[in-house]
């Protein structure tokens, strides 16, 4: 009989740590509630995925004895056989005796009463049968429950202390390892068990279940589509539909196919697109927001040196050059220079998913850990995957600025750092950081190989304004009658590409008043005149001084650098202007 073919989390993890004895205890966390395919599934009889419960029901059934525990439905057992054995092994089930009336009466009421389903007075039960029973296995479910996180400083109360301890135990305790014993402690997010659980040396192997890759899940496809319950429109084979649900579970894949079946219509990729957009974003919304992108580079005006890199980045990605694709990038500079227009820009040439990362931070203890591990977990899944990580000076301040939050700022920077360092997600994970502040930054955030790239976009030049115009007039639809662009030039100086763009929505909303559908010279006019700058010139001075001295390359420089420099210089109204200018001749970045 042909061996089944098991998950690589389980056979190449916990098989193999077991088996080599590395470990006896696991912490599995990922997609816990995703669905996995049945070793047993030779016939039409088997389901060809099964629940992780109904997984490992199957995968452990060789021992000879396997317990659950749940701590809100108590103990369970694979067997009638194995929970009679379990009462006997742990004295749950006194043997009545006719000659004796007190033993009787104390199984009948051990038998009335059934067992306990208090994790301090479980977890011992299962600790002495794995103690005493050959290869004996036990799942305890949502151990999170059992051993939660509390907040620096703040104790266990004493049941939940010796839980933790006895778990803690259990990874050191000699009669289970000589037994072979297993035990698989499951939760969906790791960061929600208590840190003492998951502290490197403990004993306790992590394990992560990760979503699907491409193959999976159209293997998965093509599993379902052949048991005849779903078809597939024309068009739309499985590696198409594979690659639209980059990132989703089998559970919620399958979820697809019964929406769709329940509408009586086939799939068609707009509705996989936005039904993949709505799960993930309720799965994912209080970590990110995953956006279907709808610009291209060619819908950007100015911002020439920042696109050229960007399209050699999508033809390092297109000829499968990993080691050309930046690890992350940096774009600096003041507010409205299309630092965000760019990054939506890039995930929509590469064709990859787009998503913009929300604050992780929460009031509540531990979920913060929780909520950075269950955006690292998603970026993974989703990958490839470009994310943007907006005004990444407020969330990634230097280490050395005062926390007072007991060490959770430190927890959650080093979480991002493994990330952005990890040599795995090169060419499927592009991390865009935007930032008007590229100073406030922890260093270690900005160095080669988190940060690859850090590039200015500062305020555009008078060509670049006049190409911002014309791309705002095309991009919303706007009728004019303006032959010469260009004359409005000069009136735009000062001017960001966003602003810019409100400036041709309010010259359209004249013309509306006046009556008419077109715009006309005078009410761009109008809307120039109109146009109040929400930030000061020497605050945009100061954060263009600052993107030019963090700056990783002279190549990527903006061509008219040199003269904004001067132009700053000029004006004056940045303070310790001296200083600056002495750290950027200095350093020759301006030197050619």
């Amino acid at each position: 009989m042909k061996a089944p073919v098991l998950p690589a989390w389980f056979d190449d993890e916990i098989r193999h740590v077991v088996g080599a004895e590395v470990a006896h205890v696991v912490l599995l966390h990922g997609d816990v509630h995703g669905l996995f395919p049945n070793p047993d599934a030779e016939g039409e009889d088997e389901p060809p995925y099964l629940s992780l419960r109904r997984f490992l029901d199957k995968v452990l059934d060789a021992r000879p004895l396997v317990v659950s525990y749940n701590i809100a439905s108590g103990l369970s057992f694979l067997t009638s056989g194995m929970a009679r054995r379990f009462r006997a092994l742990t004295g749950l089930e006194p043997k009545a005796d006719p000659q004796d009336p007190v033993a009787s009466a104390r199984a009948s009421l051990a038998e009335r009463r059934g067992l306990p389903k208090e994790p301090e007075a479980c977890l011992p039960l299962v600790e002495a049968a794995l103690q005493k029973v050959e290869r004996a296995a036990a799942v305890i479910w949502s151990v999170h429950a059992v051993a939660p996180v509390v907040s620096p400083g703040i104790p266990l109360s004493p049941l939940d202390r010796t839980n933790l301890e006895r778990l803690k135990n259990w990874a050191r305790d000699e009669a289970m390892q000589q037994k072979q014993a297993l035990a698989i402690l499951v939760s969906p997010h790791a960061g929600d068990v208590h840190r003492e659980l998951r502290q490197p040396g403990c004993g306790i192997h992590p394990v992560e279940i990760p979503r699907p890759l491409h193959a999976e899940r159209a293997t998965f496809i093509r599993k379902v589509t052949g048991r005849r319950k779903f078809r597939l429109p024309e068009g739309l084979d499985a590696e198409v539909l594979a690659r639209a649900t980059q990132g989703m579970s089998l559970r919620q894949l399958r979820e697809l196919f019964l929406r769709a079946k329940e509408r009586k219509t086939p799939l068609d990729l707009d509705f996989v697109k936005a039904r993949k957009g709505e799960l993930l974003n309720q799965e994912y919304g209080d970590v990110m927001d995953i956006v279907e992108p709808d610009r291209r580079l060619e819908d950007l005006g100015g911002c020439e040196h920042v696109k050229a890199y960007f399209r050699g980045v999508l033809d390092a990605i297109q000829k499968g050059e990993r080691r050309l694709v930046p690890m992350g990038v940096t774009l600096m500079g003041p507010p409205g220079t299309g630092k965000t227009a760019l990054v939506e820009a890039l995930a929509g040439e590469a064709g990859f998913n787009f998503v913009k990362i929300r604050n992780v931070r929460s009031m509540w203890v531990g979920e913060s850990e929780s909520r950075m591990e269950s955006l690292i977990g998603g970026l993974r899944s989703l990958a490839p995957v470009v994310v943007m990580n907006d005004e990444a000076d407020l969330a990634e301040q230097g280490r050395d600025a005062p926390r007072g939050d007991s060490g959770v700022s430190e927890r959650l920077m080093k979480m991002w750092m493994e990330l952005l360092s990890d040599p795995r997600i090169r060419g499927e994970v592009i991390v865009i950081s935007c930032t008007n502040r590229p100073d406030r930054i922890d260093p270690a955030l900005k160095r080669s190989g988190r940060s690859d790239e850090r590039i200015l976009l500062p305020m555009p030049s008078w060509e670049e304004r006049v190409a911002i115009l014309q791309v705002q007039f095309r991009r919303h639809r706007v009728e004019n009658d303006l032959p010469n662009l260009s004359a409005f030039g000069e009136a735009t100086e000062g001017m960001s590409g966003a602003d810019i763009e409100k400036v041709v929505l309010s010259a359209y909303r004249f013309a509306v008043e006046a009556g008419r559908g077109v715009v006309r010279g005078e009410d761009l006019t109008r809307a120039l005149r109109d146009f109040i700058p929400s930030a000061s010139q020497a605050e945009i001075d100061r954060m263009t001084l600052a993107g030019v001295l963090e700056s990783s390359s002279r190549r990527l420089l903006p061509r008219h650098v040199k003269d904004i420099v001067d132009q700053i210089a000029r004006r004056k109204l940045v303070e310790d202007m001296d200083d600056w200018m002495k750290q950027i001749h200095e350093r020759q970045i301006l030197e050619a």
